[in-house]
């Protein structure tokens, strides 16, 4: 019996080690998806890291040019560029409703110059919109289709695409892709566009959709693709010299937000013998909630001069008037008078419009643009 013990044991024993064995080759067969699921989450830890190292960078940079496209109203392809200084001065354009518009922050006030046909769009009057579009304009920051110096900084792209990369589907795995120079990318599909981040180090933000930043839609334009890029150097240099070319054609800006009344406050007609007919026109304007904004009033008058006999002829005369003045503006038409003698009697319909003057000292800005430049290195 004592046997039949010892022999019940080994057997025993046995099965034991089956049990054990069989354990043993259960875990061995769970290593293999363990390994891929390691391997899956090391992609996407490397791909996060790459995205804040990236934007990292740009926020490092003293400022950046943001170059785009707009496809004109000929169908072609222009490129532009928006430069931003980390302290917010900016220079540059950006494309709206398929007009190139650009904008100036300078000193802290912004400037805007574009074609007639985008003042259009803005409910200016075609006479006005032709006027607008030869010069700068010294506006308020609503009327910016973009501000920069709010949204562009290198501290701000840098927070507001982080922010963005967030939104990434954290389960998904990194999509890699090559631009057509090769170099490869991840590429970030991310709810409001994609985000396009170079897989090999240094990372770099190669290109970001604008609809990822709040607040540049209006001016980039929906599905628009910005490339941002560290400026240092000469193109520092050339970001301050394009800006100071620009800052000099201020002393001829108007100022558009200005609350501006142009009224004809008389009318005094002189004729001569000759058929000569001076309308000497009397134009008040009144400018108001833009106390030290506005330098002067460019006035133009106009008047529409008849007579029954020697039809009608018009004239046009532009003077330059103090704010809340009254300033005389002569206007002179000539008739061809019939050599015999005759009279006539002569009417003079009067007109008057008026664009307040930005008061801006050009000097005193571009000091410190270049005060800030040589802070930044350019």
């Amino acid at each position: 019996m004592g046997r039949s013990r010892v022999r019940g044991f080994a057997v025993l024993a046995a099965g034991a080690a089956l049990v054990l064995a069989g354990c043993e080759v259960s875990t061995i067969g769970a290593a293999g998806p363990a390994a891929a699921d390691q391997a899956k989450a090391d992609a996407r830890t490397a791909q996060r890291d790459a995205v804040k190292a990236a934007v990292d960078d740009l926020a490092e940079q003293e400022a950046i040019a943001y170059r785009s496209q707009l496809r004109n109203d000929a169908g072609e392809l222009v490129d532009l560029a928006l430069s931003v200084t980390k302290n917010g001065t900016t220079y540059g354009a950006v494309g709206v409703g398929g007009q190139v518009v650009n904008l100036v922050e300078a000193d802290g006030k912004p400037y805007l110059s574009a074609p007639p046909a985008y003042w259009k769009t803005q409910g200016v009057d075609d006479g006005q919109a032709e006027e607008y579009g030869k010069r700068w304009m010294f506006v308020e920051d609503s009327d910016l289709p973009l501000r920069a110096s709010q949204v562009l900084t290198p501290r701000e792209i840098r927070n507001a695409l982080y922010d963005a990369s967030l939104g990434l589907d954290q389960l998904a795995d990194p999509v890699k892709t090559r631009l057509a120079d090769g170099t490869e990318v991840y590429e970030l599909a991310l709810p409001k566009g994609k985000l396009q981040i170079t897989a090999a180090k240094p990372h770099r933000v190669v290109s970001f959709d604008a609809g990822l930043v709040d607040g540049t839609g209006k001016a980039f334009g929906a599905g628009t693709v910005v490339s941002p890029g560290g400026l240092t150097g000469d193109a520092l240099a050339q970001f301050k010299n394009g800006l100071g070319g620009a800052v000099d054609a201020f002393a001829q800006a108007f100022d558009y937000a200005a609350e501006l009344v142009v009224l004809v406050d008389g009318n005094d007609l002189q004729c001569a013998t000759s058929g000569s007919c001076t309308s000497n026109i009397k134009v008040r304007n009144s400018v108001t909630g833009a106390d030290g904004r506005v330098s002067g009033v460019r006035i133009l008058a106009k008047a529409e001069v008849s007579a029954p006999g020697l039809g009608s002829q018009t004239c046009t005369a532009e003077a330059t008037a103090a704010p809340n003045s009254v300033v005389d503006v002569p206007c002179t038409v000539r008739f061809s008078v019939p050599n015999r003698t005759a009279s006539y009697q002569v009417t003079s319909m009067p007109s008057a419009t008026g664009e307040a003057i930005a008061a801006v000292d050009v000097g005193a800005i571009k000091q410190k643009i270049e005060a800030e430049f040589a802070s930044l290195g350019g």
